[in-house]
């Protein structure tokens, strides 16, 4: 050895080695990764997936809901119009009755339950 100095080198196959594991368990990572990632995003689409069914379900039921309230708004309205008919149709008995002679008791207040 000329020089005097120390040297202390690793033979090139064993400097290969340590790059070709290095390169080996970044590919495993990204691998292992890529396969977390794409469960993680069959799982994300599935779970949208299950949601958007159930707000369509909801909806759905929200809208029968919406009907049936407005046909039992429609059939309260038109009840309430008949009452208001029959009670103008028997005033005016009363007062023909009245007209007539026929005593007629006042009417009860009607009590609520």
């Amino acid at each position: 050895m000329v020089g005097g100095g120390v040297t202390a080198t690793a033979p090139w196959w064993a400097a290969g080695s340590v790059v070709a594991v290095w390169i080996l368990r970044e590919t495993w990572a990204a691998f292992l990764s890529r396969k977390k990632e794409r469960t993680e995003t069959d799982a994300n689409v599935d779970l949208i997936k299950g949601l958007s069914e159930r707000i369509g379900s909801l909806e759905q039921r929200v809208s029968v809901q919406d009907e049936r309230l407005q046909q039992e708004m429609m059939m309260r309205l038109k009840a309430q119009e008949e009452a208001s008919a029959l009670r103008m149709r028997v005033r005016q008995l009363e007062s023909t009755l009245r007209g007539l002679g026929a005593v007629i008791p006042p009417e009860d207040p009607v009590v609520s339950a």
